[in-house]
C-alpha cells in the first residue's frame, strides 16, 4: 500500500477523525503482518505517553502535520518506524513562544544532607543510623512507633500505645534525584514526597501541634486535628494548616517558593510578611530575591500531577521544563543562545518515559533542536530553510 495513504490514515485514526473506509483500511494493513501492528503499537504508546489538549483551545494538529511532512516525507519517501514515531510525537504537544520566569540564585540551605551522596531513598535515624529503602518490606521497631517500609516505595509509622511519657525522636527522609516517596505519618498524614526533596519529622506527634520541615517539593493530606495544628516550616515559609491537602514546593535552588491548595484551607507566613489564608485553586508564591508575595487562581493539576507520576507543564517556558526534568533525570544543560530558554511548550509526559524521546518531541514540534551527549544536552536553534 502507498505509504502516503497510510500515513494520513494514522492521522485520522489518532485523532479520532477516522471514516468508516478508513477504518476498514487501515485494518486491513494492520493484519497484514506482525511488523505493522508493532509499529502502530510504538506509535499509539507514543501518542498517549506525550499528549496535551487544552480544554480551552484547538488541538493544533495542523501545525503538528505540517512539520510532519516537513521532517520526513519530505525528505523521505520510504516507510520506516522512524517517520511514525516522530509523527506520533509530533503531533502531541502545541508550541507556544513567551517568557515567564523568575531568576534563580542559591539560597541558604537548612539542611547539611548532600544529595548527591543518594542513590535511593534513604532514612536517617536520630542516632545517625543511615537506612536505604529499596523495593524489599522491612519493619521495624522504634520507641513509641513501628516503622514499616513496603514494596511500592511507602514507609509507614504506625504508633504504639505507650504508658511512660512520649519522647521527641525525629527522623529524616532523602528522595534522591529520580526517585518519588509515600509517607504515612503517625497522626494518619499522607505525604507524596517528590525528587531531591528532604523532609524532617518526629516519629511521633508530641504537644499542642504537629511540625515538620521540608525542602524540596511534596503534596500532603493532612490529618484532620482541630488541637493540634499541623505546620510546615517550607524553607523560608511556614504553612499552617488543621486538615487540607495541599502541594508545597520549596527546592533551595528555586528563587521562589510555593504553596497550591486543593482542598480546605490553610494560613501561609514568609518570613517577616504577615499570615494570608488562602482557598481551594489558589497558589501563594514567595519571592525570596525581592521577598514579594502573591496569590493567583491556578489549575491544581499542573502543580499536583507528579504525585501520579506524570508531568503537566501548560504554556511553560523551555527553562522550567529543563529544570524540572533534570530533578528527574541525570543530566546537565548548554544552550546555544539564553533566549532559546523563553521558548514555550504545552505537554503531558509519563515521568518513566525515555528522556531521548522528550528531547525528541521537543526538537520536531519547535524551532529548537535538542541533542544529548552523555550527560549533556546541548539546544540550539535551528535554521529555517529558504
Amino acid at each position: 500500500m502507498n505509504s502516503e495513504i497510510i500515513y494520513q490514515i494514522i492521522h485520522s485514526i489518532l485523532a479520532d477523525e477516522a471514516t468508516d473506509e478508513e477504518h476498514r483500511i487501515f485494518t486491513e494493513w494492520l493484519d497484514t503482518s506482525d511488523a505493522n501492528q508493532a509499529e502502530y503499537e510504538k506509535i499509539k504508546r507514543l501518542y498517549q505517553v506525550v499528549s496535551y489538549r487544552d480544554k480551552n483551545k484547538t488541538f493544533n494538529t495542523e501545525f503538528a502535520w505540517k512539520q510532519v511532512r516537513k521532517q520526513t516525507i519530505a525528505k523521505k519517501k520510504t516507510f520506516r518506524l522512524p517517520i511514525w514515531t516522530r509523527y506520533a510525537a509530533m503531533i502531541a504537544i502545541i508550541v507556544f513562544i513567551g517568557m515567564i520566569y523568575f531568576s534563580k540564585q542559591p539560597a541558604s540551605t537548612i539542611s547539611e544532607v548532600n544529595m548527591e551522596e543518594f542513590s535511593q531513598p534513604t532514612l536517617l535515624l536520630e542516632n545517625g543510623e543511615k537506612i536505604a529503602l529499596t523495593e524489599e518490606s522491612f519493619s521495624m521497631q522504634e520507641k513509641h512507633v513501628v516503622i514499616k517500609n513496603d514494596a511500592k516505595n511507602k514507609l509507614v509509622y504506625e504508633p504504639q500505645e505507650e504508658e511512660e511519657e512520649i519522647t521527641i525522636q525525629n527522623n529524616h527522609l532523602v528522595i534522591p534525584k529520580g526517585k518519588t516517596y509515600q509517607l504515612l505519618l503517625s497522626d494518619g498524614t499522607r505525604i507524596w514526597l517528590n525528587s531531591e526533596t528532604e523532609i524532617t519529622y518526629p516519629t511521633r506527634f508530641v504537644g499542642n501541634k504537629r511540625e515538620i520541615t521540608l525542602i524540596g517539593e511534596a503534596f500532603l493530606e493532612v490529618a484532620k486535628n482541630k488541637e493540634k495544628p499541623f505546620i510546615v516550616n517550607a524553607n523560608g515559609m511556614e504553612i499552617k494548616v488543621l486538615g487540607t491537602s495541599f502541594n508545597v514546593s520549596c527546592y533551595t535552588a528555586d528563587n521562589t517558593i510555593s504553596t497550591t491548595l486543593v482542598e480546605g484551607s490553610v494560613s501561609v507566613k514568609a518570613e517577616n510578611k504577615k499570615t494570608v489564608t488562602i482557598t481551594p485553586s489558589e497558589q501563594f508564591i514567595y519571592n525570596r530575591d525581592n521577598t514579594k508575595t502573591a496569590i493567583r487562581i491556578v489549575n491544581t493539576e499542573l502543580f499536583t500531577s507528579w504525585i501520579d507520576g506524570k508531568y503537566i507543564f501548560k504554556d511553560a517556558t523551555l527553562e522550567d521544563i529543563i529544570k524540572k526534568l533534570q530533578r528527574w533525570y541525570d543530566f546537565s544543560v548548554n544552550y546555544e543562545d539564553e533566549k532559546l530558554k523563553h521558548n514555550r511548550y504545552s505537554l503531558v509526559a509519563e515521568r518513566d518515559t525515555n528522556i531521548d524521546q522528550l528531547l525528541e518531541v521537543i526538537s520536531y514540534t519547535s524551532n529548537i533542536k535538542l541533542e544529548r551527549t552523555n550527560n549533556i544536552i546541548y539546544i540550539k536553534k535551528i535554521k529555517e530553510e529558504r
